[in-house]
């Protein structure tokens, strides 16, 4: 058979040097502050968490996007003027920069940003409200600089940040805030392992391989593709609602986001305009209380989605479209339920795909999704659920390719 030279063994290995793939975890120390109530002034110590990262290095070593998951572990001293104590960060999303390419055997400096909610809250000593504490959380986008050490598997990281946004007031009992101060500065210690499952696909066996594969993708009509994929996400509020603040003020300052949910998709990629077709189900929880107030949020969706990858970037290729969903929305009190409703909604999806080549029988893929406006209306006013939903990595297969590879296997 005639096979064109589609992948060059030049082009194949630059695409597969652009993103590798890393895990690992690290400890992030937060530097404690100070409360002041009536013109006194108390102060909380600092605290560690260990969290969990899963990330990307990209543009060959000179880009680390990531995710870090806290393990509900935090090792935090409990100030004297509180029976309970929080003072974290949630799930954190970053990009670090590196104008000194990672390479093995090399200390590099970076630069970068995050953006993850902060939470905060206490309960007085000697006081014990029936539903808990209130909390303050927020979404803070800190910068950071720091060096990474890259050995031949692992990067070795220590990074100090600083977060503009600690001043606020919180409330302590439902008609008392104190005036709370958070010390700016944090600092982490890290370590991942990175690897390129694809690293073997740039030998020159690899790429006459993946010539002959696209060939017979072609033949069999193949190159469209029907896929399934899942994988975690998490959905941040992005603005407050105002049944929240007219009706419990205390609450109004918990963004209540929801964490660790499943993303599941199925569809269909068609190979001439590049593109896929496919439906999208997420169902998400909240909740909020304090004092003697609880409420629980429920959000289910439904959603089809076309979205048009932009261009191909040796292999880093991103995408955006529309989507239309079925919302059904609910909020109980105390346990009961308050309002319900099912209603339709538009929102945009976009994101990048991981493709060093169209032959892959699976991939990784990283979704974003915004529902603007979306809300429940309750006594008058909204309760509202226009989350920023961050799918970072997504296994995507496409069904029929490895039929295709095995029955023509010799």
């Amino acid at each position: 058979m005639v096979v064109d030279s589609v992948y060059t063994y030049k082009k194949l290995n630059r695409s597969l040097d652009f993103a590798q793939l890393t895990f690992g975890g690290d400890v992030l120390c937060l530097t404690g502050g100070q409360m002041t109530q009536q013109g006194i002034t108390q102060t909380f110590g600092a605290g560690a968490m260990p969290r969990l990262t899963i990330g990307g290095l990209h543009f060959w070593g000179h880009a680390d996007f990531y995710v870090s998951f806290p393990l509900g572990i935090q090792i935090q001293p409990k100030p004297g003027f509180a029976e309970k104590f929080r003072n974290q960060e949630s799930v954190e999303t970053g990009m670090k920069i590196y104008p000194m390419a990672m390479r093995p055997g090399r200390i590099s400096p970076y630069v970068g940003i995050s953006f993850q909610p902060f939470r905060f809250g206490y309960q007085l000593s000697g006081e014990n409200s029936p539903k808990g504490y209130a909390h303050y959380e927020r979404f803070i986008s800190p910068v950071m600089a720091g060096i990474t050490y890259t050995s031949k598997k692992y990067l070795f990281t220590a990074g100090l940040r600083y977060n503009w946004h600690r001043k606020f007031d919180y409330y302590q009992r439902a008609a008392e805030q104190a005036q709370v101060r958070i010390n700016p500065f944090n600092f982490s210690i890290g370590i991942l392992r990175y690897l390129d499952s694809d690293k073997g696909n740039g030998t020159p066996k690899g790429v006459n391989q993946h010539n002959i594969m696209l060939y017979l993708l072609k033949k069999e009509n193949k190159l469209s593709a029907w896929y399934w994929g899942i994988g975690p996400s998490a959905a941040l509020q992005l603005s407050k609602s105002t049944f929240i603040q007219q009706q419990y003020p205390y609450l109004g300052n918990d963004m209540l986001n929801s964490f660790l949910m499943p993303d599941l998709t199925f569809g269909r990629y068609f190979s001439g305009p590049d593109l896929n077709v496919g439906l999208t189900a997420r169902s998400m929880w909240f909740k909020t209380g304090a004092f003697d107030t609880r409420l629980n949020m429920h959000r289910s969706t439904v959603a089809l989605e076309a979205y048009k990858f932009l261009f191909d970037y040796h292999g880093f290729v991103p995408f955006v479209g529309p989507m239309l969903s079925m919302e059904y929305l609910s909020l109980k009190t105390n346990g009961s339920l308050t309002k319900s409703a099912v209603k339709p909604a538009i929102g945009l999806v976009f994101g990048w795909d991981i493709r060093v080549t169209r032959t892959g029988t699976n991939l990784l893929r990283t979704n974003l999704r915004y529902t603007p406006g979306l809300h429940l209306d309750v006594e008058g006013e909204q309760l509202m659920f226009n989350h920023l939903e961050f799918n970072f990595i997504q296994y995507v297969h496409f069904i029929g390719r490895a039929k295709v590879y095995k029955r023509h296997a010799k």
